[in-house]
């Protein structure tokens, strides 16, 4: 009996220094900047549909890149199938209306010892638009298809683009970028210059782990993003927070310098952003940081898209997705 009631001492007091630590944590945490992204579950919404849109793509003979209002959201390059990649893309649906899609289809290149060079007729590419009711019970299958698209395809082709729209309901309305400044009609040089100076400073930000600069230029895009994706669900928000708060917590960061790239506009030309045209699909901008990856701590390189808009009435680019 004296050594079941140690057992139980022992067992409580175990229990009592867990509770206590992660209540310190919790506190730790409250007092962070960055807890003000996990506040935003505590906004209340009270709509009475909350439909999520998804897209994916399905190909065989050749790589893709799929853009929703000239972001992109989704891009495969490996000569494989896929399954069950669906990509949520509410956070560039800002209001109800026609959404533009933009498929990219490229050859598959070098594979062994073949060449390919063209997409042909044989190849082909699908595309298909689905929604779910947040509000409701999900079911595995259990959605919508709001469209589905195939390709044209002849023989010979050296790269194949197209451009469809398709109709998103949704009970929001974000202002994102929809009264923005038009930046395809800046002069180029000095948007560059601009563009750059933003990344320098949005590196800079991380590599000195001041997280409450980057909260402060993030908010309204994670304001924005948590309203139309997740509705302001508490653990989608968390597991969002959880991942930026990685990036802060680590030992080190090293930016990579910018990449060679090309400048993309997004939004009928009002948001610009900087891709890669080393590493295909990715943005110019990269960083090397820790994870934990099956019970190790890991290296690994994150690429991370910088979305930048000019507001009404202001000549400054902020970011904006």
């Amino acid at each position: 009996m004296k050594h079941f009631n140690k057992t139980i001492l022992i067992t409580f007091l175990v229990i009592f220094v867990c509770c206590g630590q992660e209540n310190k944590k919790n506190e730790k945490m409250k007092s962070r900047p960055i807890n003000k992204i996990y506040k935003l579950h505590e906004q209340k919404i009270e709509y009475t549909t909350m439909p999520q849109y998804f897209i994916e793509g399905y190909q065989s003979g050749c790589y893709y890149e799929i853009y929703v209002n000239g972001f992109i959201m989704f891009k495969h390059y490996k000569n494989v199938g896929l399954m069950n990649h669906a990509v949520p893309i509410n956070d560039v649906i800002l209001k109800s209306g026609s959404q533009k899609v933009t498929i990219k289809l490229f050859p598959l290149g070098k594979i062994d010892d073949k060449e390919y060079t063209t997409i042909d007729a044989d190849d082909s590419f699908r595309l298909k638009i689905f929604k779910r009711d947040k509000k409701q019970p999900y079911e595995a299958g259990d959605y919508d298809v709001v469209k589905e698209h195939y390709a044209t395809l002849t023989d010979g082709l050296p790269y194949y683009e197209e451009t469809f729209t398709f109709e998103a309901e949704v009970p929001y309305e974000l202002k994102g970028w929809s009264e923005s400044q038009v930046l395809t009609e800046m002069d180029q040089d000095q948007l560059e210059k601009e563009i750059l100076d933003v990344y320098k400073r949005y590196g800079n930000i991380l590599k000195n782990h001041k997280e409450d600069e980057w909260v402060n230029l993030i908010y309204n895009i994670e304001k924005e993003t948590n309203h139309s994706i997740n509705y302001f669900d508490k653990e989608k928000i968390k597991l969002r927070t959880d991942y930026f708060t990685n990036t802060f917590d680590n030992e080190d960061i090293e930016i990579k310098p910018l990449d060679k790239y090309k400048i993309v506009f997004s939004g009928d030309g009002k948001v610009v952003s900087l891709q890669s045209t080393e590493r295909r699909g990715k943005s110019a901008f990269s960083f090397i940081e820790n994870i934990d990856y099956q019970g190790e701590r890991q290296k690994v390189r994150t690429s991370r898209f910088i979305y930048l808009h000019k507001p009404k009435g202001s000549n400054k680019l902020e970011i904006i997705r």
